[in-house]
Formats: structure tokens, sequence, C-alpha cells
């Protein structure tokens, strides 16, 4: 198995060169699909485009134009889908995924091999498009398992996102306030770790840079521009001023930015991803659920109860989730480029979560769908192709069935997902459990093992705890 895996890494490309022409696996997007009678939010922050039709040749939007549908737009043989005022947009972007990770962890996977996060981490992109979510920026990951599913997309063995992985964080020892036992120490480490992560396939370099001394994290964003990589840094203050003055691309968490942290990062250009999920109080929470059943999105009470477990396993302070949410706020009103990232997992319904907690904090809905959108794409350097609705770009797409700028909630309306031309079959059933069944209780395999251990007395599952 490592032989395999091995082998699948060195295969990766060394550098991003090609990275545009592999946006699309090839040999799925060949018909003529035609979205007509709709109402188009093009991830520009313009006006909404209204009575529309949008000609999708192969795997690119070949034309919109204003009006119903003509045959002789498309010619004959196309697949016409009168949408009847539906909304479209671009495609959703996570830009803070740990595809296999799970938080809170669950003690019944305890010793859980890698084949098994390998398929956790397939399942929840896989899930996470279904959703909307045509492309994940995965900042995270042990051993290369977002670089192997990033190729498995790209070359079509299965339809996922697009995955713009990191594969493990560069970082100090003792960085990720003291957690990272070995880390990469100096100047020549750091650039050889970074260099390390291009070679096997990165598309983005994640840093744990608090810890970092100046030339450590200065050489790590040298090597990684360089290579033609973006970098982005888990940051708290005072290391996130020295992360933006030091031209890290974009800040994750930003926990306690200041005021002069946030106007540099509006100067510089600097991109925030606040995983304002993440921060909030038990009041926020309780907020946040009471919304979303009044909305009627509570019906499923599994969900409910999975969503607010993983919410209160990242509890804060009323005082800290207040201060995280007035620093969205004003990284928003500065200016500053945001991001939607979930950091809690599953991609889709967590996404979802992020989208409106924006809202909640007191962005637009139109600047919350900017950052689930246009901004990922400019971020990833993949604007000429991704992030709007646009003539020529790939038609990565979402078709709503309520407008998102009256509610954002209206995100969770899903009537269609296109990946590259590709119609994603929303109603073909994955398997018979969900990403959510990974925190119930996984029982004992048959075999010898289930054998042995009951010989033993004792049996893991269920009962772990009690043993």
């Amino acid at each position: 198995m490592k032989a395999l895996r091995t082998g699948l890494v060195r295969a990766m490309p060394i550098l991003l060169a090609g990275l545009v022409a592999g946006l699309m696996p090839a040999g799925l997007a060949a018909q003529t699909i035609v979205l007509t009678n709709v109402n188009i939010i093009d991830g520009n922050g313009g006006p909404v485009q209204e009575d529309m039709t949008i000609v999708i040749s192969g795997e690119r939007i070949a034309s919109i134009t204003q009006g119903p549908y003509e045959s002789s737009d498309a010619g004959d043989g196309a697949e016409v889908h009168d949408l009847d005022g539906a909304w479209v947009l671009p495609g959703f972007w996570n830009m803070h995924a740990h595809l296999s990770v799970m938080f809170p962890d669950n003690p019944a996977l305890a010793g859980e091999r890698m084949p098994s996060k390998v398929i956790r981490a397939g399942l929840n992109s896989i899930d996470g498009l279904r959703h909307g979510f045509t492309s994940v920026r995965s900042v995270g990951e042990e051993d290369y398992i977002d670089v192997a599913w990033q190729q498995a997309f790209d070359h079509g063995f299965f339809l996922g996102p697009r995955v713009f992985a990191s594969g493990a964080p560069v970082s100090p020892t003792a960085g990720h306030r003291g957690y990272v036992e070995e880390g990469a120490d100096g100047v020549a480490a750091i650039r050889k770790e970074v260099r390390r992560r291009v070679q096997k396939g990165a598309r983005v370099i994640k840093l744990f840079s608090v810890e970092m001394l100046p030339d450590e994290l200065e050489t790590a964003v040298q090597t990684a521009h360089s290579l033609g990589v973006h970098v982005t840094s888990h940051v708290r203050e005072p290391g996130a001023y020295a992360a933006v003055k030091a031209g890290v691309d974009c800040l994750e968490h930003g926990y306690g930015l200041t005021d002069e942290t946030i106007e540099l990062m509006a100067e510089k250009g600097t991109f925030y991803t606040p995983t304002i999920i993440c921060n909030l109080s038990a009041g926020y929470i309780a907020e946040r659920e009471a919304r979303l059943a009044e909305l009627g999105y509570a019906e499923d009470e599994e969900i409910v109860r999975l969503r607010t477990m993983v919410a209160f396993a990242d509890e804060r302070s009323p005082e800290f989730a207040l201060e995280q949410r007035q620093i969205l706020a004003k990284a928003a009103k500065a200016g500053v480029k945001l991001l939607i990232g979930s950091d809690s997992m599953p991609v889709g319904e967590m996404g979802f979560l992020e989208m409106e907690q924006f809202v909640l904090s007191g962005v637009s809905e139109m600047d919350t769908i900017i950052a689930a959108t246009r901004n990922a794409a400019e971020v990833q350097g993949v604007l000429g192709d991704l992030g709007t609705v646009e003539e020529g770009k790939l038609a990565d797409l979402v078709v709503l069935g309520a407008n998102p700028l009256e509610n954002i909630s209206n995100i969770r309306e899903t009537l269609m997902v296109l990946k590259g031309g590709v119609m994603v079959d929303l109603d073909a059933q994955l398997g018979t459990s969900t990403y959510w069944d990974y925190y119930g209780s996984m029982e004992l395999p048959e075999g010898f093992l289930a054998e042995s251990e009951e010989a033993a007395g004792f049996q893991r599952g269920n009962t772990a705890t009690d043993q």
C-alpha cells in the first residue's frame, strides 16, 4: 500500500504549470446544455441579470444572452432546461477544509488506519460537490491525502470538486501553540519543506507562522511565490500583522486582529478566511439554530444534533465570540477580500453554515456570495477560468430555487450543480450512510478480531469507553 501511495504522489506535477489545463477531467463534458429563463448572480457584485439564457458547450460557458432560448442558439441536440426563473450562481468554494479530519474526535475511531481516512476524505469532497461546493481548498492533511483526491478528481476517476491541496502545514518545531513536535527550523529547512510540498503536488502552502522567526516566514513566502503558489497561514496577533507584512496572501482565523492589521490587509490586498462558525458562543449557536428552525431547516433532527455538537466542540466565550464577529464586520467594511472557509467538516453543510454566519455577523448577502466565489478563484490564481458566471469560463454553476440575496439560507435550495459542464446527479444515492455516520458507534468487524475479543471478554465499538 505504501508503494502504491508513493507512486501516486510521485506522479503529481512538480510545478503548477498546466494547472488550468488540468482543471477539467478529460472525456466528461461533450454535449451542449442550455439553462434558460434564469436570473444570474454572476459573482462580480453587479445587479442581477434577469430573464437570461446560458448556453454551455462542453466544459465552458459558450454564451449568455437575454431572453428565452431559441434552438438556433445552440443547434439541434442541445439539452434544454427551462428553469422558470431560478437563480444561477458560480459554484461555491469552501476555502478552509480538512477533508479527512473529524472534530470532535470519535473515540470509536481510535487507531483508524490510513485507507479509512482516505475514503472519508473522498466521501466528504463528493458530498460537498452535491451541496454546490464545486471547489475546495484543503489546508492541512496528513500523508498528502488531499493531493491524492485532487489528482483523482482532476483525472475524472470520480466526479468531485476541484481540490486545491496543501498537504501538511509547514511549521517550525513547537508551532501551532506547541503541538508540532518535529518541525522545520531555520531558513534552509523551511525552504526545503515548501519545495517538497509543491513537488508532491500542493497548489497552496499552509503555514503555522506565528512561531516562525522573521527570516523563516519571509523565506516561506518567497519560496512559494517563486514556484507560483500562494501562501495562507493560521494566525493570531501579533503574528497576524507580521504575516501580512511578510507578504502572506491569506490569513486563516485571524484571532484578535487589530485595526492596524486590518488596515494593512486592505492596503496590501491580503485575503481573510475568518472561519467564523468555529468562533461561536453558546448564545450564537442557539441564535443560529433558532433561525434555521424558523426557516424550516431543522427537519433532520440528527443533522441538527450533530452540527450543534460540532459547534460546541469549538465553543468560545461570549466575549471572544463577539470580538471575532466584530473583526469580521470591520474587515468587510475596510474592504478586505473575504473568503468562505468552514474549518469544521463536512464541506457542504458547514460551508452553508459559514455563509449564513457571515450575514449574521453583518456582511451583506452579495459580499458573502462574492466571498464564496470570485474572491476564492482570485486568491487561488484561477479567476480567468472560475469564480464568476461569464462567457468563456468553465461552467461550474449552482442553480437555486430561490433568491439568496433576499435570504442567504436560500443557498440550501439547490436545484442543479454543474462542474465543468457536467451535470451532478443530486438524486443518485452514494451509499446507505453519510459523512455524519462517522460520528456514530462503529461496530466491530466480523472475523478473527471479533472472535478473539469475544473470547477475551471485551469488545470495542459501542462499549469502548467501558473497557
